[in-house]
Parts: C-alpha cells; structure tokens; sequence
C-alpha cells in the first residue's frame, strides 16, 4: 500500500493585478529547509560568539601589553631609584665614619657595626626581596649609628661646655696653687688650693664654663662665695666678692656674670680666690685655662 504524501500549500496574492500563484511543497521539503536555517542560525550565533570571544581576548591583550609597559617603566625607574639609594647609604657610611672619627669615637661597635661599602645594587627584577631588605638592613644600621653619634655629639658638647677653659676675672695672678707663706703671718706656710688673681674693686667675675649655682653665701675666710656645679665632676668656687648676682639653683652659661672682685673674708686687698675641684679634689685652675697670657699673669 503507497502511503500518501503530505504537501503544504501557499498561496501569493497580489494586490496589484489581482493574480494567485499556488505552490504546493512536500512536507519532506520544508522540514529540510527548516533544519538548514536551524543549523544557519545556530553557525551564526557560534560565529558571532567567538568572534566576541576574540575582540574580547585581542582588547585584553592591548591591555596586559599597556600594563606590561607601565610595570617596565616602573621597573626601570626602581633600578634607578634602588642605584641612587644604594650611592646615597655609602655616602652616609663615608659620613657616618668621619663623624665617628671626629667626636672620638673610634671603635666600629661603638657605632653600630657600620664598615664597608654597598655593592652594585641588584636589578629590582632579578631579586627585588634581597636588594630591599639588604637596603633595610643598611638603613636601620645607620639609623642606630647616627643615634648613638647624636648622643656622642652632644655629650662632648655638654663636656666641652662644662670645661672652666677661660680666666674667671681679667688681672693679675699673684699667688698660685701650692703651699706658700701665709700672707698674714710669712713664718707660717699654708697649702693654697686655688689661684689668686688681682684685680680692681667691682671688676665683673664671669663664669668660665656652663653651671648651675649651689651655693651663694657666706663661709668664714672666704667672705663672699660662689660654688658652681659644672657637672662630669667638676666644680669651682669664687671667694672674697664685694656682691654676688646669681641666686642658689640657676643656670649660669660661660661668659654670664656672676659677681664682683671684692675683698670680703680674710683677704689683704681685693682680690678673686678662685678653686677648681675635680672628683671631690682640689686641682691646678691654670691646668684648664687655655688663655695662656692670662694665665700667666697679663690681664
């Protein structure tokens, strides 16, 4: 038995001369066609993706390449950089030493450890977390040689300033330090501590070195008198003065003065009676003056 063909028909009017055209297809036909547009549409829609895909893939391309750029340039610039920074840390190492040799302080522990010079610094792409932390390593280094040269520095600063380096009244040295005939009584000898130096009645008494004042009074033979604390030690006494001007606890700088020559106590004219004392021990003033023609008795 012969099976019957299924056929659709379509008909085409126009509006125009009013003629209709029949065409009549196998059902087998269309569903061919069908299928050729499905496999159409599906080949375009796949065609249109991945090319998508590519514009998607060649946009982030020129972007990896921009970035690739940038991170070279910023590459190149940290070579530079990391060079100038190594130049800069030898420079200080140089610096660090001089200064190390100037304030005394000659012992390479005494500084931190610092010595040598850097090498080549390394290119940042080939090791950067080396080259950093050698940097970092360097730098704390000189952080603690430069902290402990600060406390050196104004440690010497503070001793040079306490040294009596300067002649506490201009005049005459007329008695020195060791024993000598009393002046009231020459068949009796008296050790003198201190350097006597003449001068004029009211002549202005410096201080010869920074201090702090701890005493301002009166002691018996001494008449008027003066004692400075100049620290590291250190301490001076100025006796026989017709006025004192400082008071018990003041900072007194050198130069700054603190009395004047008077011939209070027991004295045969006026006259400053000045002691240097150093650990508790009386010792030559003239040892630490470094005006010699004063020290030697040229006002």
């Amino acid at each position: 038995m012969l099976k019957k063909r299924l056929y659709t028909l379509f008909i085409v009017a126009s509006h125009g001369n009013g003629k209709v055209r029949r065409l009549s297809l196998p059902h087998s036909v269309l569903v061919t066609i069908g299928i050729f547009a499905l496999v159409g549409v599906i080949v375009v829609c796949a065609g249109a993706f991945e090319y998508g895909k590519l514009l998607f893939r060649v946009v982030d391309y020129e972007r990896r390449l921009t970035e690739n750029d940038i991170l070279r340039s910023e590459n190149l610039a940290f070579r530079v950089q990391s060079a100038q920074i190594g130049e800069k840390i030898d420079f200080l190492e140089t610096l660090s030493h001089k200064l190390m040799l100037f304030s005394g302080m000659r012992s390479d522990k005494s500084v931190g450890g610092i010595g040598g010079t850097l090498s080549q610094p390394r290119p940042a792409s080939s090791n950067l977390t080396k080259t950093l932390d050698s940097y970092s390593m360097k730098l704390s280094s000189l952080e603690e040689s430069y902290r402990n040269l600060d406390n050196q520095i104004s440690e010497n600063v503070l001793w040079e300033a306490a040294q009596p380096s300067i002649m506490p009244v201009r005049g005459y040295v007329t008695a020195g330090y060791g024993d000598r005939p009393d002046p009231f009584d020459s068949t009796v000898r008296e050790p003198h501590r201190a350097i006597d130096i003449s001068a004029p009645m009211g002549r202005m008494v410096i201080a010869p070195a920074d201090g702090t004042i701890i005493y301002a009074g009166q002691r018996a033979g001494f008449g008027n008198i003066i004692i400075i604390d100049h620290k590291f030690g250190l301490t001076t006494r100025y006796a026989h003065l017709q006025r004192m001007v400082v008071q018990v606890g003041q900072h007194i700088a050198r130069g700054e003065i603190i009395g004047y020559v008077g011939m209070s106590g027991r004295t045969t004219g006026p006259h400053l009676h000045f002691e240097l004392w150093r650990s508790g021990r009386p010792v030559n003033p003239l040892k630490y003056i470094q005006d010699a023609s004063v020290a030697h008795g040229r006002p």
